[in-house]
């Protein structure tokens, strides 16, 4: 049975990290020295394996440790699964969690976000850019007070508009006089800006409070919430994700005790990402960079890697960066998140009028304005029955009943091998697999189109490769341009012009450009799909 593979970064001297691994793997099983074990079943089906260790590139004193564990200690649920790879071990410094591969019998246990990326777009009638939530604060303030400024902001025209996840209300009936009138707010404010705003009320509270409060904003009609999983528990929120038909909005709060150190903890994205998205999260928050809070550029890159990555048979969850971010970087947040991100903007909104609703449109004309794809012809406007109120429209703005055809039923290509309103991106986010000189075009199945593949257009400079990887996913390739190399198990195929090529499940694989023009793809894969392993 194939094992959960943890990764380990070890502080430690060179001639400490094998004594070291092996103290891990015997902690997280057996909690007995190695001296001890001297049934050999419990060696060969219980104890942990070290798979390999390797050092860390340019850093002195620091290596990575694989660790293999038989899949049926984690007993299906995500607080045995953390106890397993990172119980005991946080007690002892300078050992720090960065990875964890999970076999499909185990991810298949899990259902995931309920609606994710897909289908909040869809809710929303909202694709092909990012979205604009904010959130409503400060506590102290009466439900009426943050019911009126959910108003303004659903009628200015932005997506979601959160509880701060400091407003709990300890009586029952206090928390449904304010979810009521906030809701109704919103509902007023869609009627005034003829899009969909949606309210994510704060859900916590006492344990034995959680179910009741989630079956009254069911029945009220709200399609999501916020919630704290490190302060409720991870597979509390992974049962209510389950029971009730909301999206969850993940908050961060409490998680900054594992990130404190970077020696020791567990790495952001694997907690934020990972394993907030096994509990059903549709959406995790994190520390925007340049905000209070001192993430780095590469922690927030991979904690909306590992967000957006596949993951078995997971759907997708939005990654929501928040603090840090004015009018004047919107660009550089959308240059740096793509269309897939939710931009959680609070004092910043507040701040940039006395207006709320005039702020949150001149926010959000300023996000239509970088993703031209979404732009709405005049024409099309009057086709779908909508008048404008002097404001910006577009396609990302409609209600999906206003779009009656396919968003991007034809993309143009304009030339050279671009595609009009879609730009290269960068090949990964994450760079844990190797790669070099390959640019990303999605053109099909991540703007909302209802298709069970994604189309992607890859081009590899020369001396460029993909990662050296494999998915439980199968590949097909077509070759638009240039002549390129696909390693392919133990085969070496030379790929021409209009060649098409099949990579089967679990087959390694990589692509790369030996020749001295651009080497040119088409890659079709299922748009529900694994996150890339290494060989």
């Amino acid at each position: 049975m194939i094992p959960i593979v943890a990764t380990y970064r070890l502080t430690c001297a060179a001639d400490e990290v094998d004594r070291l691994s092996r103290d891990i793997a015997l902690e997280q099983t057996v909690e007995i020295p190695e001296s001890l074990l001297i049934c050999d079943r419990l060696r060969e089906t219980v104890v942990g394996r070290v798979a390999w260790i390797t050092p860390v590139p340019d850093v002195s004193n620091q290596f990575d440790a694989g660790i293999e564990y038989p899949v049926d200690l984690a007993a299906g649920g995500l607080g045995s699964l953390l106890n397993l790879v990172y119980g005991n071990i946080s007690l002892k410094r300078c050992t720090r969690l960065m990875d964890v591969s999970l076999p499909e019998s185990l991810l298949s246990q899990f259902r995931g976000p309920n609606q994710g990326v897909t289908g909040l777009r869809r809710m929303l009638g909202v694709f092909g850019r990012p979205l604009l939530a904010t959130a409503l604060k400060p506590r102290g303030s009466s439900p009426e007070e943050l019911a009126a400024s959910a108003k303004k902001f659903a009628a200015g025209g932005g997506d979601v508009v959160k509880d701060d996840h400091n407003l709990i209300d300890a009586r029952f009936d206090d928390f449904r006089r304010r979810i009521e009138l906030c809701q109704q707010a919103v509902l007023s404010g869609n009627q005034a800006s003829g899009r969909t705003c949606l309210y994510f009320p704060n859900l916590a509270g006492p344990a034995s409070e959680l179910e009741r409060r989630a079956r009254f904003l069911v029945d009220l009609g709200v399609k999501g919430v916020l919630i704290a999983p490190l302060i409720a528990g991870l597979d509390q929120v992974r049962h209510l994700a389950e029971t009730f038909p909301l999206m969850f909005l993940a908050h961060p709060t409490f998680s900054g005790a594992y990130f404190h150190d970077a020696s020791h903890g567990i790495e952001p994205g694997l907690l934020l990402g990972t394993f907030f998205r096994l509990a059903g999260c549709d959406a995790t928050i994190y520390p925007n960079l340049g905000g209070r809070f001192s993430f780095s550029a590469d922690e927030c890159r991979h904690i909306a890697a590992r967000v957006l990555e596949p993951l078995g048979h997971l759907a997708p969850a939005w990654p929501a960066p928040a603090g840090g971010m004015s009018f004047n970087n919107i660009a550089q947040m959308a240059s740096e998140s793509g269309a897939d991100a939710m931009f959680l903007i609070g004092g910043a909104l507040l701040a940039d009028s006395t207006d709320l609703r005039v702020s949150t449109a001149r926010f959000q004309s300023r996000i239509a304005e970088l993703f031209p794809a979404c732009s709405f012809t005049s024409n099309a406007l009057a086709e779908s029955g909508l008048k404008s109120s002097g404001e910006f429209v577009s396609a990302c703005e409609l209600p999906a009943s206003a779009l009656k055809t396919p968003l991007l039923e034809h993309l143009r290509h304009s030339g050279d091998f671009r595609w009009e309103g879609r730009p290269p991106v960068a090949y990964k986010i994450s760079s844990e697999l190797p790669f070099r000189e390959v640019t990303r075009t999605e053109l099909i199945g991540t703007a909302g189109e209802q298709s069970e593949f994604d189309l992607r257009y890859f081009e590899i400079a020369p001396g460029g490769h993909s990662s050296l990887e494999r998915h439980n996913h199968t590949h097909v390739i077509i070759v638009a341009r240039g002549t390129g190399v696909l390693l392919s198990g133990e085969s070496r195929l030379t790929l021409s012009q209009f060649d098409v090529a099949y990579v089967p499940p679990q087959q390694v694989h990589q692509l790369r450009n030996e020749s001295p023009e651009p080497f040119g793809f088409f890659c079709i894969v299922d748009h529900d799909r694994d996150r890339p392993m290494a060989p």
